[in-house]
Protein backbone atom coordinates (compact mmCIF):
# COMPACT_ATOMS: atom_id res chain seq x y z
CA UNK A 1 0.00 0.00 0.00
CA UNK A 2 3.21 2.04 0.63
CA UNK A 3 4.33 1.15 -2.52
CA UNK A 4 1.02 2.26 -4.35
CA UNK A 5 0.54 5.36 -2.88
CA UNK A 6 4.08 6.55 -3.79
CA UNK A 7 3.01 6.11 -7.51
CA UNK A 8 -0.15 7.66 -7.03
CA UNK A 9 1.60 10.37 -5.63
CA UNK A 10 4.53 10.66 -8.14
CA UNK A 11 1.66 9.82 -11.01
CA UNK A 12 -0.15 13.41 -9.41
CA UNK A 13 2.88 14.92 -9.92
CA UNK A 14 3.80 14.25 -13.11
CA UNK A 15 -0.11 15.08 -13.76
CA UNK A 16 -0.27 17.99 -12.15
CA UNK A 17 3.00 19.20 -13.87
CA UNK A 18 1.07 18.23 -17.32
CA UNK A 19 -1.80 20.33 -16.38
CA UNK A 20 0.37 23.47 -15.62
CA UNK A 21 1.75 23.04 -18.57
CA UNK A 22 -1.34 22.80 -20.41
CA UNK A 23 -2.83 25.22 -18.86
CA UNK A 24 0.32 27.86 -19.60
CA UNK A 25 -0.34 27.08 -22.91
CA UNK A 26 -4.02 27.84 -22.72
CA UNK A 27 -5.98 24.54 -22.52
CA UNK A 28 -8.40 24.22 -20.10
CA UNK A 29 -6.95 21.77 -16.81
CA UNK A 30 -11.07 20.46 -16.84
CA UNK A 31 -10.94 19.37 -20.77
CA UNK A 32 -7.34 17.66 -20.34
CA UNK A 33 -8.51 15.76 -17.34
CA UNK A 34 -11.71 14.77 -19.17
CA UNK A 35 -9.44 14.08 -22.26
CA UNK A 36 -7.48 12.00 -19.82
CA UNK A 37 -9.85 10.44 -18.57
CA UNK A 38 -11.35 9.04 -21.65
CA UNK A 39 -8.04 7.89 -22.96
CA UNK A 40 -7.40 5.92 -19.49
CA UNK A 41 -11.45 4.58 -20.21
CA UNK A 42 -10.48 3.29 -23.73
CA UNK A 43 -7.07 1.83 -22.59
CA UNK A 44 -8.14 -0.33 -19.92
CA UNK A 45 -11.64 -1.54 -22.22
CA UNK A 46 -8.68 -2.42 -24.64
CA UNK A 47 -7.11 -4.82 -22.06
CA UNK A 48 -10.58 -6.13 -20.76
CA UNK A 49 -11.28 -7.52 -24.53
CA UNK A 50 -8.02 -9.33 -24.73
CA UNK A 51 -8.22 -10.96 -21.36
CA UNK A 52 -11.80 -11.86 -22.03
CA UNK A 53 -10.81 -13.43 -25.20
CA UNK A 54 -8.48 -15.16 -23.57
CA UNK A 55 -10.29 -16.39 -20.93
CA UNK A 56 -13.27 -17.44 -23.32
CA UNK A 57 -10.10 -19.46 -24.81
CA UNK A 58 -8.70 -20.87 -21.94
CA UNK A 59 -12.38 -21.90 -20.54
CA UNK A 60 -13.48 -23.85 -23.80
CA UNK A 61 -9.98 -25.55 -23.88
CA UNK A 62 -10.35 -26.83 -20.79
CA UNK A 63 -13.64 -27.94 -21.14
CA UNK A 64 -12.19 -29.93 -24.49
CA UNK A 65 -9.87 -31.54 -22.39
CA UNK A 66 -12.26 -32.66 -19.37
CA UNK A 67 -14.70 -33.83 -22.40
CA UNK A 68 -11.21 -35.63 -24.29
CA UNK A 69 -10.17 -37.71 -20.92
CA UNK A 70 -13.73 -38.72 -19.54
CA UNK A 71 -14.16 -40.37 -23.40
CA UNK A 72 -10.99 -42.15 -23.58
CA UNK A 73 -11.36 -42.86 -19.90
CA UNK A 74 -14.88 -44.40 -20.22
CA UNK A 75 -13.74 -46.63 -23.71
CA UNK A 76 -10.66 -47.72 -21.78
CA UNK A 77 -13.82 -49.31 -19.15
CA UNK A 78 -12.67 -46.48 -16.48
CA UNK A 79 -9.64 -47.87 -15.66
CA UNK A 80 -7.27 -44.50 -15.53
CA UNK A 81 -3.34 -45.06 -17.03
CA UNK A 82 -0.50 -42.44 -17.19
CA UNK A 83 -1.54 -40.52 -20.00
CA UNK A 84 -5.24 -39.31 -18.59
CA UNK A 85 -3.36 -38.45 -16.00
CA UNK A 86 -0.99 -35.84 -18.03
CA UNK A 87 -4.35 -34.99 -19.72
CA UNK A 88 -5.82 -34.00 -16.56
CA UNK A 89 -2.17 -32.64 -15.36
CA UNK A 90 -2.55 -30.21 -18.66
CA UNK A 91 -6.01 -29.42 -17.54
CA UNK A 92 -5.14 -28.01 -14.43
CA UNK A 93 -2.18 -26.24 -15.19
CA UNK A 94 -5.01 -24.38 -17.49
CA UNK A 95 -7.30 -23.74 -14.89
CA UNK A 96 -4.45 -21.83 -12.89
CA UNK A 97 -3.73 -19.58 -15.70
CA UNK A 98 -7.24 -19.51 -16.36
CA UNK A 99 -8.03 -18.30 -12.90
CA UNK A 100 -5.15 -16.16 -13.00
CA UNK A 101 -6.75 -14.31 -16.22
CA UNK A 102 -9.90 -14.52 -13.99
CA UNK A 103 -8.30 -12.11 -11.23
CA UNK A 104 -6.91 -9.97 -13.66
CA UNK A 105 -10.36 -9.84 -16.14
CA UNK A 106 -12.28 -7.84 -12.20
CA UNK A 107 -9.29 -6.06 -11.75
CA UNK A 108 -9.57 -4.39 -14.96
CA UNK A 109 -13.10 -4.04 -14.36
CA UNK A 110 -12.72 -2.56 -10.75
CA UNK A 111 -10.46 -0.18 -12.36
CA UNK A 112 -13.05 0.87 -14.85
CA UNK A 113 -15.21 1.61 -11.90
CA UNK A 114 -12.47 4.03 -10.24
CA UNK A 115 -12.40 5.67 -13.49
CA UNK A 116 -15.93 6.37 -14.00
CA UNK A 117 -16.54 7.43 -10.35
CA UNK A 118 -18.51 4.65 -9.07
CA UNK A 119 -16.73 3.23 -6.59
CA UNK A 120 -16.25 4.13 -2.69
CA UNK A 121 -13.22 6.98 -2.71
CA UNK A 122 -10.80 6.75 0.39
CA UNK A 123 -11.81 2.88 1.33
CA UNK A 124 -9.59 -0.11 1.75
CA UNK A 125 -8.93 -1.75 -2.04
CA UNK A 126 -10.73 -4.96 -0.67
CA UNK A 127 -13.23 -3.35 0.90
CA UNK A 128 -14.21 -1.04 -2.14
CA UNK A 129 -13.66 -4.11 -4.29
CA UNK A 130 -16.48 -5.56 -2.31
CA UNK A 131 -18.87 -2.51 -2.34
CA UNK A 132 -18.17 -2.26 -6.12
CA UNK A 133 -20.42 -5.22 -6.70
CA UNK A 134 -18.08 -7.49 -8.30
CA UNK A 135 -17.50 -10.19 -5.23
CA UNK A 136 -19.92 -12.38 -5.70
CA UNK A 137 -19.50 -12.32 -9.70
CA UNK A 138 -16.22 -13.07 -9.13
CA UNK A 139 -16.84 -16.17 -6.96
CA UNK A 140 -19.44 -17.58 -9.06
CA UNK A 141 -17.24 -17.24 -11.76
CA UNK A 142 -14.42 -19.16 -9.76
CA UNK A 143 -16.62 -21.73 -8.60
CA UNK A 144 -17.30 -22.56 -12.13
CA UNK A 145 -14.42 -22.54 -14.09
CA UNK A 146 -12.00 -24.48 -10.65
CA UNK A 147 -14.02 -27.60 -11.20
CA UNK A 148 -12.17 -29.55 -13.37
CA UNK A 149 -10.91 -33.42 -12.98
CA UNK A 150 -7.87 -33.77 -10.54
CA UNK A 151 -4.64 -35.76 -11.56
CA UNK A 152 -4.29 -39.18 -9.74
CA UNK A 153 -7.91 -38.88 -8.54
CA UNK A 154 -10.57 -41.09 -9.60
CA UNK A 155 -13.21 -42.87 -8.31
CA UNK A 156 -16.99 -44.71 -9.11
CA UNK A 157 -19.96 -43.16 -8.50
CA UNK A 158 -22.57 -45.47 -7.73
CA UNK A 159 -26.71 -44.63 -8.14
CA UNK A 160 -29.38 -46.38 -7.92
CA UNK A 161 -33.20 -46.01 -9.18
CA UNK A 162 -36.08 -46.38 -11.23
CA UNK A 163 -34.64 -50.35 -10.75
CA UNK A 164 -31.53 -50.36 -12.56
CA UNK A 165 -27.95 -49.42 -11.16
CA UNK A 166 -25.69 -47.19 -12.98
CA UNK A 167 -21.76 -46.90 -11.59
CA UNK A 168 -19.95 -43.46 -13.06
CA UNK A 169 -16.67 -42.35 -13.15
CA UNK A 170 -15.99 -38.88 -11.02
CA UNK A 171 -14.57 -37.42 -13.91
CA UNK A 172 -17.88 -38.22 -15.79
CA UNK A 173 -19.87 -35.78 -12.98
CA UNK A 174 -17.04 -33.33 -13.91
CA UNK A 175 -17.18 -33.32 -17.29
CA UNK A 176 -20.68 -32.84 -17.70
CA UNK A 177 -20.03 -29.69 -15.24
CA UNK A 178 -17.97 -28.22 -17.05
CA UNK A 179 -20.49 -27.86 -19.53
CA UNK A 180 -21.12 -24.79 -17.79
CA UNK A 181 -18.44 -22.45 -18.41
CA UNK A 182 -20.50 -22.88 -22.39
CA UNK A 183 -23.41 -21.48 -20.66
CA UNK A 184 -21.69 -18.70 -18.64
CA UNK A 185 -19.19 -17.38 -20.85
CA UNK A 186 -21.99 -17.38 -23.83
CA UNK A 187 -23.62 -13.69 -22.87
CA UNK A 188 -19.50 -12.69 -23.46
CA UNK A 189 -18.86 -14.18 -26.44
CA UNK A 190 -22.07 -12.84 -27.76
CA UNK A 191 -21.09 -9.35 -26.19
CA UNK A 192 -17.48 -9.11 -28.15
CA UNK A 193 -19.21 -10.53 -31.61
CA UNK A 194 -21.75 -8.00 -31.55
CA UNK A 195 -19.09 -5.05 -30.71
CA UNK A 196 -21.73 -3.44 -27.42
CA UNK A 197 -19.19 -4.04 -25.06
CA UNK A 198 -16.39 -1.33 -25.47
CA UNK A 199 -15.46 2.38 -23.71
CA UNK A 200 -17.97 4.48 -26.06
CA UNK A 201 -20.84 1.98 -25.22
CA UNK A 202 -19.92 2.40 -21.41
CA UNK A 203 -19.92 6.22 -21.95
CA UNK A 204 -23.23 6.26 -23.67
CA UNK A 205 -24.34 3.54 -21.16
CA UNK A 206 -22.67 6.00 -17.91
CA UNK A 207 -24.68 9.31 -19.14
CA UNK A 208 -27.91 7.43 -19.40
CA UNK A 209 -27.68 5.36 -16.05
CA UNK A 210 -27.98 2.04 -17.71
CA UNK A 211 -25.35 -0.97 -17.09
CA UNK A 212 -24.33 -2.44 -20.39
CA UNK A 213 -24.17 -6.00 -18.74
CA UNK A 214 -23.48 -9.04 -20.58
CA UNK A 215 -26.97 -9.87 -19.83
CA UNK A 216 -28.22 -6.66 -21.29
CA UNK A 217 -26.37 -7.47 -24.27
CA UNK A 218 -27.45 -11.15 -24.33
CA UNK A 219 -31.19 -9.23 -23.89
CA UNK A 220 -31.26 -6.90 -26.85
CA UNK A 221 -29.52 -9.51 -29.07
CA UNK A 222 -32.35 -11.84 -28.68
CA UNK A 223 -34.35 -9.24 -29.04
CA UNK A 224 -32.56 -7.78 -32.56
CA UNK A 225 -31.08 -10.89 -33.78
CA UNK A 226 -32.73 -14.29 -35.05
CA UNK A 227 -29.13 -15.80 -34.95
CA UNK A 228 -28.26 -15.17 -31.38
CA UNK A 229 -31.09 -17.62 -30.64
CA UNK A 230 -30.18 -19.87 -32.94
CA UNK A 231 -26.76 -20.00 -31.51
CA UNK A 232 -28.51 -20.63 -27.73
CA UNK A 233 -30.80 -23.25 -29.57
CA UNK A 234 -27.50 -25.41 -30.80
CA UNK A 235 -25.65 -24.81 -27.32
CA UNK A 236 -28.17 -26.25 -25.75
CA UNK A 237 -28.91 -29.59 -28.07
CA UNK A 238 -24.86 -30.19 -27.87
CA UNK A 239 -24.55 -29.74 -24.05
CA UNK A 240 -27.43 -31.68 -22.92
CA UNK A 241 -27.22 -33.94 -25.96
CA UNK A 242 -23.65 -35.17 -24.08
CA UNK A 243 -24.85 -34.89 -20.75
CA UNK A 244 -27.31 -38.00 -21.81
CA UNK A 245 -24.63 -39.22 -23.47
CA UNK A 246 -22.54 -39.58 -20.06
CA UNK A 247 -25.86 -40.82 -17.93
CA UNK A 248 -27.57 -43.16 -19.91
CA UNK A 249 -24.72 -45.20 -21.44
CA UNK A 250 -23.99 -46.91 -18.03
CA UNK A 251 -27.63 -48.60 -18.53
CA UNK A 252 -25.42 -50.82 -21.02
CA UNK A 253 -27.45 -52.82 -24.21
CA UNK A 254 -31.16 -51.98 -22.59
CA UNK A 255 -30.93 -48.54 -24.16
CA UNK A 256 -29.78 -46.76 -27.83
CA UNK A 257 -28.78 -43.17 -26.16
CA UNK A 258 -25.28 -44.49 -25.91
CA UNK A 259 -25.28 -42.72 -29.46
CA UNK A 260 -24.88 -38.68 -30.01
CA UNK A 261 -27.32 -38.59 -33.14
CA UNK A 262 -30.16 -41.03 -30.66
CA UNK A 263 -29.46 -38.13 -27.64
CA UNK A 264 -29.89 -35.05 -29.90
CA UNK A 265 -32.94 -36.76 -31.31
CA UNK A 266 -33.91 -37.13 -28.03
CA UNK A 267 -32.95 -33.94 -26.45
CA UNK A 268 -34.81 -31.62 -30.05
CA UNK A 269 -38.04 -33.71 -29.52
CA UNK A 270 -38.25 -33.18 -25.99
CA UNK A 271 -37.73 -29.53 -26.36
CA UNK A 272 -40.14 -29.22 -29.01
CA UNK A 273 -42.90 -30.77 -26.91
CA UNK A 274 -43.17 -33.10 -29.68
CA UNK A 275 -42.14 -36.19 -27.55
CA UNK A 276 -42.37 -39.73 -29.69
CA UNK A 277 -41.67 -41.73 -27.03
CA UNK A 278 -39.61 -44.12 -29.21
CA UNK A 279 -36.65 -42.84 -27.34
CA UNK A 280 -36.68 -41.88 -23.49
CA UNK A 281 -34.24 -42.26 -20.89
CA UNK A 282 -34.23 -44.90 -18.24
CA UNK A 283 -31.69 -43.43 -15.47
CA UNK A 284 -32.53 -40.84 -12.69
CA UNK A 285 -29.61 -38.12 -13.71
CA UNK A 286 -30.99 -38.88 -17.64
CA UNK A 287 -34.21 -38.12 -16.62
CA UNK A 288 -33.13 -35.16 -14.66
CA UNK A 289 -31.08 -33.78 -17.85
CA UNK A 290 -34.77 -34.54 -20.16
CA UNK A 291 -36.52 -32.29 -17.31
CA UNK A 292 -33.69 -29.33 -17.53
CA UNK A 293 -34.34 -29.58 -21.28
CA UNK A 294 -37.85 -29.24 -21.18
CA UNK A 295 -38.26 -26.41 -18.92
CA UNK A 296 -34.97 -24.74 -20.92
CA UNK A 297 -37.56 -25.19 -24.09
CA UNK A 298 -40.31 -22.98 -22.81
CA UNK A 299 -37.99 -20.41 -22.53
CA UNK A 300 -36.17 -20.86 -26.12
CA UNK A 301 -40.01 -20.91 -27.76
CA UNK A 302 -41.48 -17.94 -26.10
CA UNK A 303 -37.99 -15.93 -27.03
CA UNK A 304 -38.43 -17.07 -30.58
CA UNK A 305 -41.84 -16.47 -31.01
CA UNK A 306 -41.78 -13.22 -29.70
CA UNK A 307 -38.61 -12.41 -32.26
CA UNK A 308 -40.85 -14.03 -35.18
CA UNK A 309 -43.73 -11.63 -34.36
CA UNK A 310 -41.36 -8.86 -34.31
CA UNK A 311 -39.71 -9.62 -38.12
CA UNK A 312 -43.30 -10.36 -39.16
CA UNK A 313 -45.22 -7.02 -37.99
CA UNK A 314 -45.41 -4.32 -40.64
CA UNK A 315 -43.98 -0.91 -39.42
CA UNK A 316 -46.58 2.07 -40.47
CA UNK A 317 -44.86 3.09 -43.77
CA UNK A 318 -45.17 -0.67 -44.96
CA UNK A 319 -48.60 -0.36 -43.42
CA UNK A 320 -49.51 2.73 -45.50
CA UNK A 321 -47.65 1.21 -48.63
CA UNK A 322 -50.22 -2.10 -48.57
CA UNK A 323 -53.23 0.48 -48.19
CA UNK A 324 -52.01 2.02 -51.42
CA UNK A 325 -51.82 -0.98 -53.29
CA UNK A 326 -55.22 -2.46 -52.06
CA UNK A 327 -56.46 0.34 -52.57
CA UNK A 328 -55.12 0.48 -56.30
CA UNK A 329 -56.26 -3.58 -56.67
CA UNK A 330 -59.81 -2.53 -55.34
CA UNK A 331 -60.32 0.55 -57.66
CA UNK A 332 -59.35 -1.96 -60.55
CA UNK A 333 -61.30 -4.17 -59.96
CA UNK A 334 -64.60 -1.83 -59.21
CA UNK A 335 -63.75 -0.70 -62.81
CA UNK A 336 -63.96 -3.69 -63.59
CA UNK A 337 -67.48 -3.78 -61.42
CA UNK A 338 -68.94 -1.44 -63.56
CA UNK A 339 -68.02 -1.83 -66.93
CA UNK A 340 -69.58 -5.20 -66.56
CA UNK A 341 -72.79 -3.93 -64.83
CA UNK A 342 -73.01 -1.21 -67.62
CA UNK A 343 -73.12 -4.13 -70.52
CA UNK A 344 -75.34 -6.50 -68.75
CA UNK A 345 -77.57 -3.30 -68.38
CA UNK A 346 -77.14 -2.29 -71.93
CA UNK A 347 -78.01 -6.17 -73.23
CA UNK A 348 -81.18 -5.87 -71.01
CA UNK A 349 -81.96 -2.83 -72.63
CA UNK A 350 -81.92 -4.15 -75.80
CA UNK A 351 -83.08 -7.19 -75.32
CA UNK A 352 -86.18 -5.46 -73.57
CA UNK A 353 -86.93 -2.93 -76.63
CA UNK A 354 -86.62 -5.71 -79.26
CA UNK A 355 -89.18 -8.01 -77.55
CA UNK A 356 -91.45 -5.14 -77.27
CA UNK A 357 -91.15 -4.35 -81.05
CA UNK A 358 -91.57 -7.73 -81.86
CA UNK A 359 -94.68 -8.41 -79.69
CA UNK A 360 -96.05 -4.64 -80.54
CA UNK A 361 -94.64 -4.02 -84.02
CA UNK A 362 -93.76 -0.55 -82.73
CA UNK A 363 -91.02 0.96 -80.22
CA UNK A 364 -92.26 1.19 -76.56
CA UNK A 365 -94.16 4.60 -75.51
CA UNK A 366 -92.06 7.03 -73.36
CA UNK A 367 -93.88 5.63 -70.22
CA UNK A 368 -93.41 1.67 -70.83
CA UNK A 369 -89.67 2.30 -71.81
CA UNK A 370 -87.27 -0.73 -71.04
CA UNK A 371 -84.69 0.73 -68.98
CA UNK A 372 -87.80 0.56 -66.24
CA UNK A 373 -87.76 -3.34 -66.33
CA UNK A 374 -83.98 -4.18 -66.92
CA UNK A 375 -83.82 -4.62 -63.41
CA UNK A 376 -85.24 -7.77 -63.28
CA UNK A 377 -82.81 -9.20 -65.69
CA UNK A 378 -80.94 -11.90 -63.28
CA UNK A 379 -77.53 -10.60 -64.83
CA UNK A 380 -78.04 -7.59 -65.02
CA UNK A 381 -79.19 -7.39 -60.87
CA UNK A 382 -76.14 -9.45 -59.78
CA UNK A 383 -73.61 -7.04 -61.80
CA UNK A 384 -75.11 -4.05 -59.56
CA UNK A 385 -74.81 -6.45 -56.83
CA UNK A 386 -71.48 -7.08 -56.93
CA UNK A 387 -70.51 -3.50 -57.83
CA UNK A 388 -72.53 -1.92 -54.91
CA UNK A 389 -70.64 -4.71 -52.26
CA UNK A 390 -67.06 -3.50 -53.95
CA UNK A 391 -68.16 -0.03 -53.40
CA UNK A 392 -69.21 -0.72 -49.97
CA UNK A 393 -66.01 -2.90 -48.88
CA UNK A 394 -63.50 -0.57 -50.57
CA UNK A 395 -61.28 1.29 -48.14
CA UNK A 396 -60.92 4.91 -47.53
CA UNK A 397 -56.90 5.23 -47.27
CA UNK A 398 -55.09 6.76 -50.15
CA UNK A 399 -55.94 8.49 -53.22
CA UNK A 400 -54.68 6.39 -55.92
CA UNK A 401 -56.24 9.02 -58.67
CA UNK A 402 -53.46 11.40 -59.32
CA UNK A 403 -55.71 13.55 -61.57
CA UNK A 404 -58.37 13.87 -58.23
CA UNK A 405 -55.54 14.20 -55.78
CA UNK A 406 -54.40 17.70 -57.46
CA UNK A 407 -58.11 18.51 -58.20
CA UNK A 408 -59.42 18.31 -54.30
CA UNK A 409 -55.66 20.07 -53.38
CA UNK A 410 -56.68 23.18 -55.72
CA UNK A 411 -60.29 23.01 -54.05
CA UNK A 412 -58.81 22.89 -50.82
CA UNK A 413 -56.50 25.94 -51.23
CA UNK A 414 -59.16 27.86 -52.92
CA UNK A 415 -61.22 27.40 -49.79
CA UNK A 416 -58.70 27.90 -47.55
CA UNK A 417 -57.77 31.59 -49.79
CA UNK A 418 -61.61 32.39 -49.39
CA UNK A 419 -61.31 32.21 -45.80
CA UNK A 420 -58.69 34.10 -45.20
CA UNK A 421 -59.89 36.89 -47.45
CA UNK A 422 -63.35 36.61 -45.29
CA UNK A 423 -61.24 36.91 -42.28
CA UNK A 424 -59.21 40.30 -43.51
CA UNK A 425 -62.60 41.30 -44.60
CA UNK A 426 -63.93 41.13 -40.73
CA UNK A 427 -60.17 42.34 -39.35
CA UNK A 428 -60.87 45.25 -41.12
CA UNK A 429 -64.32 46.03 -40.53
CA UNK A 430 -63.74 45.12 -36.41
CA UNK A 431 -60.76 48.04 -36.85
CA UNK A 432 -63.11 50.57 -38.46
CA UNK A 433 -65.68 49.67 -35.88
CA UNK A 434 -63.11 50.42 -33.23
CA UNK A 435 -60.97 53.31 -34.78
CA UNK A 436 -64.21 55.25 -35.19
CA UNK A 437 -65.75 54.32 -31.58
CA UNK A 438 -62.16 55.90 -30.22
CA UNK A 439 -61.73 59.22 -32.32
CA UNK A 440 -65.71 59.50 -31.89
CA UNK A 441 -65.15 59.80 -28.36
CA UNK A 442 -62.55 61.74 -27.67
CA UNK A 443 -64.08 64.53 -29.97
CA UNK A 444 -67.04 64.54 -27.94
CA UNK A 445 -65.93 64.80 -24.48
CA UNK A 446 -63.57 67.78 -25.97
CA UNK A 447 -66.14 69.46 -27.63
CA UNK A 448 -68.09 69.19 -24.20
CA UNK A 449 -64.99 70.35 -22.42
Amino acid sequence: SVRRGGENRRGAARGGVSMSKRFQQGVDPDAASIFNRGEELQRLDSQRQTVNIVIIVLAIAGMVLGILENELLWHNRNIPVLSFQLIKLLNSVLTIVLFYYVLRYYSIEFELLEVSGKTVMGAPYLQAFVLSGLLWPFITEACIILVHPLPFVNYIVHIWGLDTYCAYSSDAFVSVFMLLRLYYYTPRIIAEVSGLKNEKTRLIGLMNNVDLSYHFILKAMLRDSLLTLLFLFVVSVITMSYAMIVFERPVGPDTNLDLFENSVWLIIITMTTVGYGDTYPKTPSGRYVAIFAALLAVVLVALAVGAVTDRLTLTRDESKVLEFIDNIRNKQERKVAAARMLQNGWRAYVKEREMYEKKHGFPPPEQDRPQNRILNQPRYYKAALDYAQMRGESVNGISTDVALTVTENAVSIKRINSNLEDLDKKLAEMHNMIKTAVLGGASTKSTRW
